[in-house]
């Protein structure tokens, strides 16, 4: 199975930055000054969470995904950090996929690779889902809206 130390550290970085795309999406366009808005991350955060100890369970056979969830439980805690991370990549997503595919054509097997696949756009999913527009989130999903 593969595992972290397979990758390079900029490629180990790239697919993580492919993980938390999502993730940091929702969290940058927040403004947390406002109750409302801050009881939306409150349940955006939770969400995530609860997502990351579900993957654990259904993933829990794939070393890769269980080092990448390990390293979004804090890498993906750190607002800044993302927003570091080249926040227009998000309004292109295109190259950011196209490398997350590369490497894992390089380096794990097609089993791995559609897994990774796969919890990354559940991740992506139940952001979307998690809160909405509205009164404290309860409006419109981002997951509907599309």
């Amino acid at each position: 199975m593969t595992q972290k130390a397979n990758f390079e550290p900029k490629e180990w970085h790239d697919l993580l930055h492919f993980a938390c795309i999502g993730v940091s999406y929702k969290y940058s366009t927040r403004d947390l000054h406002s109750l409302n808005q801050l009881v939306v991350f409150i349940r955006e955060m939770m969400s995530v969470q609860q997502f990351l100890t579900g993957a654990r369970e259904k993933y829990g056979r794939y070393e890769l995904i269980n080092d990448l969830i390990n390293e979004l439980v804090t890498s993906c805690n750190s607002r800044e950090e993302m927003l570091n991370d080249n926040i227009a990549d998000i309004k292109n997503l295109k190259p950011v996929i196209k490398r997350a595919n590369q490497i894992l054509n390089d380096h794990v097997s097609a089993e791995e690779a559609q897994a990774m696949r796969a919890f990354t756009y559940e991740l992506a999913f139940e952001i979307a889902n998690a809160a909405g527009d509205g009164f404290f989130g309860t409006g419109e999903k981002i997951s509907q809206s599309c």
